[in-house]
């Protein structure tokens, strides 16, 4: 069963879309095939400090390939890639990721019921040492990367993500393609950032490739702190791969969730025309009050009664805070890329350093 905090929470499919026409159903016993990974990587290992590891819900920061899907569970992931081709975004090459599809959750119903599978949150949540749900942005769920117009350049770009946990899954066998790797760097994400923003090459030394056996094999990763990209393939190839978050239930940390607005010029020009943005005030909206009501739960229930005033205002203000934060974001609107970034770097070293 879903958990109860998110009765109420994920929409019902908006009218710009339409669900997918003869699609697979989504069957967990006959799909799944979950088997864990051999292989992690600390937050620690990475080079993080103690003041960041300790506002983490976990301290785990990334895995090996762990497998999600059976052969069958397979064949059904790709027959419904093929039918969501014709709603792939091609955009402009100076995007990260220019092949790319959002809001798979209201286009294809097998997608949806495996982004929100309660066997593989549970799989995810004991990985992690953390209770995890799917992220309650549902545009976050089964976010969908496909091969560039330009092979020459990534499938998608050095990066670290706008979500706490979130999983990586193969769609294709990577051994029938050359290049399009997905990789992590073994290091923070802010030394990664600073490589790559002198327009140097990320060390081969400080990067980890992991081994995808086949199709249906996942990485699980606390893609908030791991600095990762999918290289350039070589070759024209079938290659795509399907993101899915999730957000921690231990509101005891800051939510690393990163949400800001973009002008529609340069990279993202394109950025007015898709559904997702027309949706994102909402959005922000709708996940701002889950995430406060959540600690305002958590208040209620472990608020000592002999709380003092001082424990009991900051008790209050950690619980609005998000509500606060969410206020100003808006208010300020959409900014140009370089701004977003800039004010979620802001945002990363007020909440998290």
């Amino acid at each position: 069963m879903p958990h109860p905090s998110l009765a109420d929470v994920f929409p019902e499919q908006p009218e710009e879309y339409a669900w997918l026409d003869h699609e697979p159903v989504f069957d967990p016993a006959r799909h799944l095939q979950l088997e864990k990974p051999d292989q992690s990587w600390s937050l620690g290992d990475l080079g993080y400090g103690e003041a960041f590891i300790e506002k983490q819900a976990s301290q785990t920061a990334m895995f090996s390939t762990a497998r999600l899907l059976s052969e069958e569970g397979v064949a059904a992931l790709q027959e419904t890639a093929r039918l969501l081709e014709p709603h792939v975004h091609q955009v402009p090459d100076g995007h990260r990721a220019t092949g790319y599809l959002r809001g798979t959750v209201f286009i294809s119903k097998f997608i949806r019921d495996l982004c929100r599978s309660d066997d593989v949150t549970e799989f995810g949540s004991e990985l992690f040492g953390t209770p995890l749900v799917p992220h309650t942005m549902v545009y976050q769920q089964g976010h969908m990367n496909f091969a560039p117009r330009d092979i020459a350049k990534p499938v998608d770009g050095w990066h670290h993500d706008f979500v706490g946990f979130d999983y990586v899954l193969m769609c294709h066998d990577p051994a029938g393609y050359r290049g399009g790797d997905f990789r992590y760097f073994l290091g923070t994400r802010e030394e990664g950032h600073a490589i790559v923003s002198r327009g140097e090459t990320i060390p081969e030394d400080r990067v980890v490739t992991p081994h995808f056996p086949g199709a249906g094999y996942a990485c699980f990763m606390q893609g908030s702190a791991v600095y990762h990209c999918a290289s350039p393939l070589q070759e024209r190839a079938e290659r795509v791969s399907l993101v899915n978050a999730y957000v921690s239930l231990d509101v005891t940390k800051p939510d690393p969730t990163r949400t800001f607005f973009i002008t529609p010029e340069g990279p993202y020009s394109w950025i007015d025309e898709v559904p997702e943005t027309r949706h994102s005030f909402a959005e922000y909206t709708r996940h701002t009050a889950w995430l406060a009501r959540e600690k305002l739960s958590h208040l209620l229930r472990e608020h000592p009664f002999d709380a003092d005033r001082e424990s009991s205002l900051e008790a209050l203000r950690q619980a609005v805070r998000d509500i606060e934060r969410a206020i100003e974001t808006m208010e300020l609107g959409p900014q140009h890329f370089e701004k977003m970034e800039e004010l979620r770097r802001k945002q990363d070293a007020e909440l998290l350093s």
